[in-house]
């Protein structure tokens, strides 16, 4: 009987790191009981807004955020003395409350699996392996199974514990305890590397097949499953994999905060020929913040990016279970992915669950941290059906040779098993689909090729488990300690940490009495699992084989480096050629330079080393400073020029440091690939205003320029965009160097190929409207403006206050108010003309513009002109407005219309074939050109807006506009004022009706002042009206001219 329940949620908040400390950055997530509470934030005045805050209810929530204290040995406890120290959750807390009661359901005869879901960075390492003394609860929980079998020792039951783990990558599965298909793959692309002539034999990259198994559903043939008696052997075993997914990363060009990492754990109890077991997946899943960026709007290669589909695929199961668990018919999409078919009973299925959502609570973290919860937040909506995995052996024996007479019998009469897992489907006949007229004969053949090799394996996976169960417990544990002498005999010193045990103790021993490179990586659980001993002598680094400590990667040569290792204990690097790329703590090597201790090298563009050296620490009295992957990447930055403004403490300049930080590496590593890969294109970072984008207000982003050197082309990708189409050419990199035929891709998916039609962002071009507060038209030839601050051409437009029908209003209508407010209440009716540009790029065609006003939900858009640089549209568009509210008051005195200028490039040359060079140069010697144009800059590309656009500017025009019309009103309204005491004096009136010069000062037209002054001599009305006004003619002295003065008197 199987039971229903939830699956179990839980999230937990993490301290600041010290970055967010530097900045004082503000906290955004509180925690009450066990609902999580996340509060929005103010990006421009960096502070946490005031909002009412989006509340999430989960299982357990928590607190580890402060409230503690470390201990002397480095744990870290609660602080009784802290506001927050009651309610802080240590490592102990969330083991007991998670991985403890997940161990109790495995002992129990229920299948178990635990999640780990979160940004990178946000905590989940520490959570799930933990430091020093702060163990987190994979250690834990595999240090407890062992202490529970010695505990139940003595009640006759036999407990065999197996341990498999695994790595999905770009839905490749693969094996990280298979140390000999590891290395062989690494063999083989270095092998491949230095031949890649087209006669030479394909090596795919190629992971472990997942296949469906009639009845027990998915699994991964091949994988290797080990026999462990202690708790040393399982930690053994996991750094073992630790290390070689951090090898494999490093050689392969990988990116580990796209991967996810499975440990399987096998518990088996035995006893009176009964068997329960359980299967146990601790599954860490790849980093959450990019999962957004896989759906970049307007990426044509967004559908081809896989290399995040596990954790998409993830997600749309969950959405999926959710729906059903509330009634919906709904289809469970578990075959999409690699990911979701090894973890179908974990998701839905026959196992107890529980995830472990972990986040920031940094104010510059909060979209990340809002999509973690609302992920977690689907995830507690899942129902599990765990029943317990108890049986006779007798009858799981006679079963699994039953199931595969049944499986001969189906290969036999040509039928499928499509369907059988839940045993709701009739075998169709293969031969029948083609009477049916359902596949082509050759589909057939292959889908029959198919059928039969999955039918073979599982009959091979039965036969495995039966050979399993009939072995007795002694048996198993003797075939593996032949297996493990057959391993450590064939294992080859991989001078990197990999390999067998022993190795990996003779390294540890190594590093102690000599200097080293270990390797940095963004994922914190892979840093420093790569190291190499630096011997006395020359220690040459490169590709080749030959070289002591050999690296992989783009810019990487064949001989790179040498590292001299001298017998008075100094450490001197030099490169091979011009052509080797070394950088020392971010700064060039152009010449020898001595090593010291901590100090950072980059070869190529993605291998990163920290150099350690033992005795210059014993001999020194400084005192040195971890060094992380963030911080030698920050410090290649700054070296290159791009300014990481540290002493800014706002959010919006702590958003785009780590937006630099993210970028900075990878185009640099992009533009390697292109020349390595005969691409002809190059990529550059620039920073793109928000008035730019049409964004007043917001921050400033960061954007990757693509030319095409070829074509002449440009094209502006966002972020998101140019990393996801980064990830497909490591890909191809990977396959290049692999010596695969088939490396390079048709344009619709090459990665460096943009569509020759995409419409670019010529520029933009800002009109304020301003003047039309006052009623004021503008009319004016604005300049065109692109991403980098250039004018690239002029604009036309006008904006003119009209009626409600469009007529214009001029001059003599005199609509002009004093102020904005007195539009208030009122109706109110401008035009907006976009007349035409002149001046744009000759690379540009069909060409229109674009723009909104005030509260448009929808571009408006002017018509297409094509095969001219000066386009006339002769666009004009009315706007009216019934009722004049205080928003649009407001819009009217502050805000503008963005005009933004699209157009399609036109190329220049188009290569036809493929040729791997352009006028007998390559892409090396292209960009080598392009290097010494722009002053040989160390990294090229970051291009600051290349001169200041005053914002203001159009204000400033508006202002001078308002200005002229004052001052002409003025000069009416004294002019009227002079012709009536003209009037006054010439008809010998020494008194005027205050009524009849308020009228003449607010009045809008000569008609009516006109009208106004003659009324003076109409006899002697105006004496009977209260109060009068005496004029008197004085002489101003100081403007040298004379003045009318006026004041009241009562009759």
């Amino acid at each position: 009987m199987s039971e229903t329940e939830n699956v179990r949620v839980a999230v937990r908040v993490r301290p600041f790191n010290s970055r967010e400390k530097q900045r004082n950055a503000q906290s955004i997530v509180a925690m009450d009981d066990n609902t999580t509470l996340l509060f929005s934030v103010d990006t421009t005045a960096s502070v946490a807004a005031a909002d009412e805050p989006k509340r999430f209810t989960f299982d357990r929530s928590y607190w580890s955020h402060n409230g503690f204290t470390e201990a002397d040995n480095g744990l870290c406890i609660a602080d009784d003395n802290h506001e927050n120290g009651l309610k802080y959750a240590d490592q102990e807390t969330v083991y007991r409350d998670l991985g403890h009661t997940l161990l109790m359901n495995a002992w129990d005869g229920y299948n178990a699996a635990m999640f780990a879901y979160g940004q990178t960075g946000s905590g989940k390492s520490y959570s799930i392996v933990g430091y020093g003394q702060n163990k987190g609860i994979v250690p834990r929980f595999c240090e407890e199974i062992f202490q529970t079998i010695e505990h139940r020792s003595g009640d006759g039951m036999q407990v065999e514990v197996t341990l498999s783990m695994l790595e999905i990558y770009n839905e490749v599965a693969k094996d990280l305890l298979n140390v000999q298909k590891l290395q062989q793959q690494t063999n083989d692309n270095n092998n491949n590397s230095n031949n890649n002539s087209k006669n030479q034999s394909k090596s795919k990259k190629k992971g472990l097949k997942v296949r469906e198994h009639p009845t027990k559903g998915f699994y991964a043939e091949g994988l290797k499953s080990f026999l462990v008696t202690n708790y040393k052997e399982i930690e053994d075993h996991i750094n073992e994999g630790t290390t070689n997914r951090s090898i494999a990363a490093t050689n392969m060009n990988e990116t580990s905060s796209r991967a996810h990492t499975i440990i399987v754990i096998n518990l088996i109890q035995k006893s009176n020929n009964t068997t329960k077991q359980s299967s146990i997946n601790l599954v860490d899943l790849a980093g959450s913040e990019r999962l957004s960026g896989t759906q970049a709007t307007g990426d044509r290669l967004k559908e081809g990016v896989s290399i995040n589909q596990s954790l998409s695929c993830v997600g749309n199961c969950i959405h999926a279970l959710a729906e059903k668990a509330q009634g919906k018919n709904v289809k469970v999409p578990y075959r999409d992915s690699v990911l979701t078919r090894l973890l179908q009973n974990a998701l839905g299925g026959n196992s107890k669950t529980v995830m472990l959502a972990t986040i920031s609570p940094a104010d510059i973290n909060y979209d990340e941290t809002l999509s973690t919860l609302r992920y977690a937040d689907r995830a507690k909506q899942i129902r599990n059906h765990a029943k317990i995995n108890k049986d006779s052996t007798d009858k799981l024996v006679r079963e699994l040779r039953e199931e595969n007479e049944k499986l001969k019998r189906l290969m036999e009469t040509g039928t499928t098993g499509s369907g059988m897992a839940n045993g709701s489907a009739t075998p169709t006949p293969i031969n029948g689909m083609i009477m049916m007229g359902a596949m082509s004969p050759d589909a057939l053949n292959e889908a029959k090729q198919r059928w039969e090799d999955e039918m073979r394996a599982a009959m091979e996976e039965n036969e495995r488990q039966m050979a399993q169960m009939k072995q007795s417990y002694e048996e198993r544990l003797s075939k593996e300690a032949e297996d493990r002498a057959a391993r450590h005999k064939s294992d080859q010193p991989s001078g990197g940490g990999g390999g067998g045990q022993d190795d990996r103790q003779q390294l540890e021993l190594d590093k102690r009495d000599n200097p080293y490179l270990s390797n940095l990586n963004f994922d914190e659980q892979l840093s420093g699992k790569i190291c190499y001993i630096i011997r006395k002598g020359v220690n040459t680094i490169g590709k080749s084989e030959d070289c002591a400590i050999q690296l992989m990667g783009p810019s990487i040569q064949e001989h790179h480096a040498l590292v001299h290792r001298l017998d008075s204990g100094k450490v001197i690097l030099e490169r091979c050629s011009d052509d080797c790329r070394v950088l020392l703590n971010g700064d060039v090597v152009n010449t020898k330079v001595n090593l010291s201790h901590n100090d950072r090298l980059l070869f190529g563009t993605t291998q990163l080393f920290v150099f350690t050296h033992s005795d210059q620490t014993l001999k020194s009295k400084m005192t040195y400073a971890d060094v992380s992957f963030e911080l030698a990447q920050e410090e290649i930055a700054t070296k290159a020029g791009f300014a990481l403004n540290n002493d800014d403490q706002s959010m919006e300049q702590a958003l785009l440091n780590k937006d630099l930080l993210e970028v900075i590496p990878t185009v640099d590593e992009a533009n390697a690939i292109s020349e390595e890969l005969e691409k002809f294109v190059r990529f550059e970072i620039m920073l793109v205003s928000p008035q730019f984008l049409g964004k007043p207000g917001d921050r400033t982003e960061v954007y990757v320029r693509m030319r095409n050197i070829e074509s002449g082309q440009e094209f502006e990708w966002t972020k998101d965009e140019f990393l996801n189409r980064l990830y497909v050419m490591k890909e191809m990199y990977q396959n290049y160097e692999s010596g695969e035929e088939d490396w390079d891709l048709p344009p619709e998916r090459d990665p460096f190929v943009e569509d020759a039609h995409r419409e670019c962002h010529i520029g933009t071009a800002q009109v304020y409207l301003q003047s039309l507060a006052f009623m004021i038209e503008l009319k004016e030839q604005l300049s065109i403006n692109d991403y980098t601050g250039s004018e690239v051409g002029i604009v036309n437009v006008e904006v003119v206050p009209c009626d409600q029908v469009g007529n214009e209003y001029d001059e003599r209508d005199d609509v002009y108010v004093d102020s904005p407010q007195e539009l208030m209440g009122r109706s109110i009716h401008f035009v907006v003309k976009v007349n035409g540009c002149r001046g744009l790029p000759s690379r540009f065609t069909d060409i229109y513009v674009r723009f909104r006003v005030f509260l448009d939900e929808e571009d408006i858009r002017t018509d297409t002109m094509s095969d001219t640089s000066n386009p006339d549209f002769n666009f004009k568009k009315i706007y009216s407005f019934s009722r004049v509210t205080q928003q649009l008051v407001d819009y009217l005195k502050d805000g503008f219309i963005n005009l933004q200028i699209w157009g399609k490039q036109s190329v220049k040359f188009t290569n036809i074939g493929k040729q791997s060079t352009i006028g007998g140069r390559n892409t090396k010697q292209l960009f080598q050109e392009e290097l010494d144009k722009q002053g040989n800059e160390l990294m090229t590309g970051f291009k600051m807006n290349g001169r200041i656009v005053d914002p203001n500017k159009q204000s400033i025009i508006v202002e001078l506009l308002l200005m002229k019309k004052q001052q002409a009103r003025q000069q009416q309204r004294i002019e009227n004022i002079r012709r009536l005491v003209e009037m006054a004096e010439n008809c010998r009136k020494k008194k005027i009706s205050v009524q009849l010069v308020k009228d003449l000062l607010f009045t809008t037209t000569p008609e009516m002042a006109d009208a106004l002054i003659n009324q003076v001599p109409e006899g002697f009305k105006f004496l009977n009206q209260k109060p009068l006004i005496n004029l008197k003619k004085t002489l101003n002295a100081k403007k040298g001219r004379f003045q009318w003065i006026c004041f009241k008197e009562l009759r």
